[in-house]
């Protein structure tokens, strides 16, 4: 009997995090998410979105633990790989979130008890170690790469804001959403702003949700490493952690 079959109607909560050349970011992660105690029907699905090499579950022991390969080699295709991890999920919610985020155990736990419409949450920066262990102190942070200058801005120095591309959902309700359109996936780079897959969907959400009369719900607080304009250089693959695909918009 193979995994799906094993634990088909048993998931509660699928977190579906795409993955481009993050290989140290992954292991990292794998070790995070071994030292929480969770649930038994929480399982991780990791969507390869063209990996070299590729990224293997024997390289890895995590319960629960499925790897996807999209085997895509076009540039900045995440949003059809979050579609392949929503449509191979076998939980009832789905956990959307990117490798340079770190989920804390109580938005983990707090996701796998949800039973309302979506649910998001406030980000700070801080690094996963080696270990996977979180790391906010300020020399970790210096090293990775984190403005210094921001660190000393009173209490919320760490605040990263809300992302719309890390949230909960009902599997079935991100699909009567049409999930992820292809179009708006095949920039070959991150759009940001207007037609990118994040802010499409999100429009389609919000339309939605005020004809159903749907809420969202606020989270526990995440983390997330000091990649981007989180940077003091602006870099996106501090220390080399993740896919360089800002960098290589020809790869």
């Amino acid at each position: 009997m193979n995994f799906v079959s094993r634990l088909q109607n048993r998931m509660k909560l699928s977190v579906v995090i795409p993955i481009l050349n993050s290989h140290k970011a992954v292991s990292r992660q794998i070790k995070h998410f071994n030292m929480m105690k969770l649930p038994d029907d929480i399982e991780f699905v990791f969507v390869d979105d063209g990996s070299n090499p590729p990224l293997d579950a024997k390289d890895y022991q995590l319960k629960n633990l499925r790897i996807m390969m999209t085997n895509d080699k076009r540039n900045w295709t995440q949003g059809l790989a979050r579609n392949l991890g929503a449509r191979e999920a076998i939980g009832e919610y789905l956990f959307m979130t990117d490798i340079d985020h770190i989920l804390s155990k109580e938005a983990l736990l707090a996701a796998h008890d949800f039973i309302g419409d979506k649910m998001v949450f406030p980000r700070y920066i801080a690094v996963l170690t080696i270990g996977g262990r979180i790391r906010q102190d300020s020399a970790i942070l210096q090293a990775y790469g984190f403005d210094m200058n921001r660190y000393q801005r009173g209490r919320k120095r760490l605040y990263a804001s809300f992302h719309g591309n890390t949230f909960v959902m009902k599997k079935e309700t991100f699909w009567k959403l049409g999930g992820y359109k292809s179009k708006h996936c095949l920039y070959g780079y991150h759009a940001p702003v207007k037609k990118g897959e994040d802010c499409y969907f999100n429009t389609q959400w919000k339309h939605y949700a005020a004809e159903q009369g749907l809420k969202i719900e606020i989270g526990p607080k995440i983390f997330l490493f000091p990649v981007g304009r989180f940077n003091k250089a602006g870099d996106n693959n501090p220390r080399g952690l993740f896919h360089g695909l800002s960098y290589e918009p020809n790869r």
